[in-house]
């Protein structure tokens, strides 16, 4: 872990040597105790203007804890594809009591305000909750936004695939409910601070770094 590293005597007796590593302590240190939501959403298709969003979760992380969950199914206009019923498992009856995307928007509002968001392929997640959220408000996303499908294909090159599921097998990590949102998303939780490790080796990478790879 992050922590061990740091406070190992090797780690100390560098520091003493090579300035930049205190640098990289700080650094670390700061984007391990940011405040973070965990977000995913499953939706019906790939376009915002065709598509409906069908799950939304995200887990609040703040110093490596999980302090909340958000997890709703919502209930769409119209009946699932079959395609996206056998990719997620969610079938038309398991939402017929589910709310519309506009009963949940104030809660899922209040619940990611003030966190830095972490996706994977953000500008998937992102064109949704504009779309169907932010654009018919007239309002707009004032958090920063982590992705970490490029962050990984930045600081990991040359794995071959960048799935959030491929990701999980290179790191070891054993991946929970696939393609439902709240099993990607505590999957993405144990990704993320694996992929913080790994910066140490990247030397001094600061929050604005990661949020100029994310864009």
């Amino acid at each position: 872990m992050i922590n061990e590293l740091l406070q190992s005597e090797t780690f100390k007796k560098l520091e003493k040597d090579y300035k930049f590593l205190s640098r990289a302590r700080e650094l670390l240190f700061e984007l391990e105790n940011e405040s973070y939501v965990f977000f995913d959403l499953e939706t019906t298709g790939l376009d915002p203007q065709k598509s409906e969003i069908i799950e939304v979760a995200g887990l609040k992380v703040k110093n490596k804890e999980i302090t909340d969950i958000f997890n709703k199914l919502v209930k769409p206009s119209t009946p699932l594809p079959q395609k996206i019923k056998e990719i997620t498992g969610i079938t038309d009856e398991m939402l017929e009591d589910a709310k519309p995307l506009t009963d949940i928007t104030a809660p899922l509002l209040n619940f990611i305000e003030g966190s830095i968001l972490v996706i994977h392929n953000s500008e998937f997640d992102i064109s949704f909750i504009n779309h169907h959220i932010f654009t018919p408000r007239k309002l707009e996303l004032k958090n920063d936004v982590f992705c970490s499908l490029k962050l990984s294909r930045h600081f990991l090159p040359n794995l071959g695939s960048y799935k959030l599921g491929s990701l999980a097998d290179h790191f070891g990590i054993t991946a929970k409910n696939s393609h439902r949102a709240l099993g990607d998303v505590e999957t993405l939780f144990e990704l993320w601070f694996k992929l913080l490790s790994r910066l140490q080796e990247k030397g001094n990478v600061s929050k604005e770094d990661l949020l100029k790879i994310s864009g």
